[in-house]
Order: C-alpha cells, then sequence, then structure tokens
C-alpha cells in the first residue's frame, strides 16, 4: 500500500536528490535535453550607489525567465523598466536564445508589458480573487518543431 504524506516547507536534501535523480533518469530515457538553470541579474543604481532597480532572471534551454522586475517607486517612469528589459533581451539574441517569457498581475504591468512587444499567453481569473496572473512572451528565435 501505497503513503501518502503531506509536507510544508522546504524538501530536505535528500528528498530533493531523489526527485532529481528521478527527474534525470526519465528524461535520459527520453533523450530530452539536459536541464540547466543559469540565474542572471541586472542591478541598476542611482549616483549614491543606492540599488533602485532590478531584473532576476533565470536562464534554462533556449529561454530567459524573468522572474523579478523591481523599480523603486521615486524612479518608475523614468525608462528605466524599459531599460532593463532591454538589457534582458540583448543578452537573449546575443546568447542566440529563443525568448523571454514571464509573469505579472492585473495590478501590476500588464500594459507595459504590452507596450514592449511582448504576447500574452494565458490568463488566469481570480489569482487572488478579483485579478489576474498573465503570463507573457517574446520570441526572437523563428525555429519552429514543424
Amino acid at each position: 500500500m501505497i503513503e501518502v504524506k503531506f509536507k510544508e516547507g522546504d524538501l530536505t536534501s535528500n528528498e530533493r536528490l531523489v526527485i532529481t535523480k528521478g527527474f534525470a533518469r526519465h528524461s535520459d530515457e527520453w533523450e530530452a535535453p539536459h536541464f540547466k538553470k543559469q540565474r542572471i541579474n541586472w542591478l541598476a543604481y542611482d549616483t549614491q550607489d543606492d540599488m533602485i532597480a532590478a531584473l532576476l532572471a533565470d536562464v534554462f534551454w533556449d529561454w530567459i525567465y524573468v522572474d523579478e522586475i523591481w523599480v523603486s517607486e521615486n524612479h518608475r517612469r523614468k525608462g528605466i523598466g524599459k531599460a532593463l528589459i532591454a538589457k534582458a533581451e540583448d543578452y537573449a539574441k546575443t546568447s542566440s536564445l529563443a525568448g523571454l517569457y514571464l509573469w505579472t498581475q492585473s495590478w501590476q504591468a500588464e500594459d507595459f508589458y504590452r507596450s514592449l512587444g511582448y504576447t500574452e499567453f494565458v490568463k488566469f481569473s481570480h489569482f487572488p480573487k478579483g485579478h489576474f496572473r498573465i503570463g507573457f512572451y517574446k520570441q526572437f528565435s523563428s525555429d519552429s518543431l514543424e
């Protein structure tokens, strides 16, 4: 008989290792591309060397996942967010990556990403209740799996 246990919080290193090895074996069986995640970041500083903005991202397979983008309140609407996204896009292009993707909330930057040419790929309602969670992407590579 199988016992399913509920657990809150982080896994132990051994639990994480069992899962990681299991995924790796499955991927090898299917000859899937090797999975490697690399953290990349762009940090913006003012003249006093205080951090005023950041874009935190991960590269895996052929895409950049923009995990977080933040601009301090008194520096918003000055083009800093746009400049950070441009840096990430330039990195993707010079690294021959397919593109970028990200998530945002309906009260955050939906119009911002649309204005930069990002395409909505999914929208979850009630995430949280009364709001939306929206997935956007921008693809540079025209390669397809046809």
